[in-house]
């Protein structure tokens, strides 16, 4: 860490001269059911549900210079393409300035093998990953649930997410008991089989905020995820939360062709119980099963040994995307 960088009198601060870097990660996250909790307190605004955290997810890497205006500034990149309008990201920048009281110019490389608005939870993997890049940076000496409230608040208040951020900081899989913030709500991580990979097809962009505002979809999500969240209680097991995870989906009513072809195309290949969250459809099998599933929806089969994520492009009408469950949450 530079030593441009001070703490004074408890608040981060930049020096007038030199830089500052640091680095964050979040895993990915799939929501497999779940029901909407709001609030007018973002703190206590969430969801309850279950999901699994996939180890591909954002790495960010932050550089922080003293900034010459009143105001914050972000500039960031996407896989070594630079975006505009990032929200979330903008929000959090915004809010860590005015709690420490002094202007950032923050610049921001953030590098995934995941496409977003599809269902992978990048935007929280985004916003956390780069909150916590960012306390790394400053040396702001934040704790992870405090960087984690941050990052929460600023998916709240921009309709992105509602529980993604505290199941990224958990990892694994992962059942929300009490909706919140971290450290206000519950979750807890549950234990899940050794050799286990996600398989998963982003299919249909599907924006979170219509998800979570829309009445005709609210309406049918907070009974559904209540009965999902019961039945998987009972069994707390991976399999159970796939098959909960296909009712809830189906039941919700978020049907589209190419949806629905997709997850045919996955059963035809041997996936067992493949669901549907969004835009994205997903699968959990014996990583050693991989080779013939791949082969059997048309792609050359990866080595047994190859590092993860593998993506496999363009094979009737899908792209494949593999990666393993998260043993970590965000750091």
């Amino acid at each position: 860490m530079s030593s441009a960088v001070q703490l004074v009198g408890g608040r981060g601060c930049l020096s007038a001269s030199g830089a500052a870097v640091g680095e964050g990660y979040s895993p990915g996250h799939i929501t497999a059911f779940f029901s909407i909790h709001m609030a007018n307190d973002p703190m206590l605004t969430g969801s309850t549900g279950a999901g699994i955290c996939i180890v591909e997810g954002v790495r960010t890497r932050v550089t922080l210079r003293p900034s010459n205006r009143s105001v914050s500034d972000l500039s960031i990149s996407f896989n070594g393409t630079a975006i505009s309008g990032v929200s979330t990201c903008e929000y959090l920048v915004r809010a860590i300035s005015a709690r420490f009281g002094s202007p950032l110019s923050v610049s921001a490389e953030q590098e995934s093998a995941l496409p977003p608005n599809y269902g992978y939870g990048l935007s929280g993997a985004s916003v956390l990953s780069l909150a916590l890049a960012i306390n790394k940076a400053a040396g702001l000496g934040l704790s992870v649930n405090e960087v984690g409230r941050l990052a929460h608040e600023a998916e709240v208040a921009n309709f992105t997410g509602l529980g993604d951020v505290s199941a990224q900081l958990t990892g694994g899989l992962e059942v929300r008991l009490k909706p919140g913030a971290p450290g206000i709500g519950e979750v807890r991580r549950l234990p899940h089989p050794e050799g286990r990979v996600v398989v998963t097809a982003p299919v249909v962009r599907f924006p979170t905020k219509t998800m979570i505002t829309a009445r005709r979809y609210v309406e049918r999500i907070n009974p559904l995820g209540a009965r999902a969240m019961a039945a998987f209680i009972e069994s707390p097991s991976i399999e159970n939360m796939m098959r909960q995870s296909r009712l809830f989906w189906q039941d919700v009513g978020i049907e589209e062709g190419r949806m629905n072809a997709a997850i045919r195309l996955f059963e035809d290949a041997g996936v067992e119980c493949p669901s549907a969250k969004k835009g994205v459809v997903f699968g959990v099998i014996c990583r050693d099963e991989l080779p013939a599933v791949a082969k059997r929806l048309g792609f050359q089969p990866p080595e047994p040994e190859a590092p993860m994520p593998i993506t496999l492009r363009g094979s009737k009408g899908i792209d494949l995307i593999v990666t393993e469950v998260a043993n970590r949450g965000a750091q």
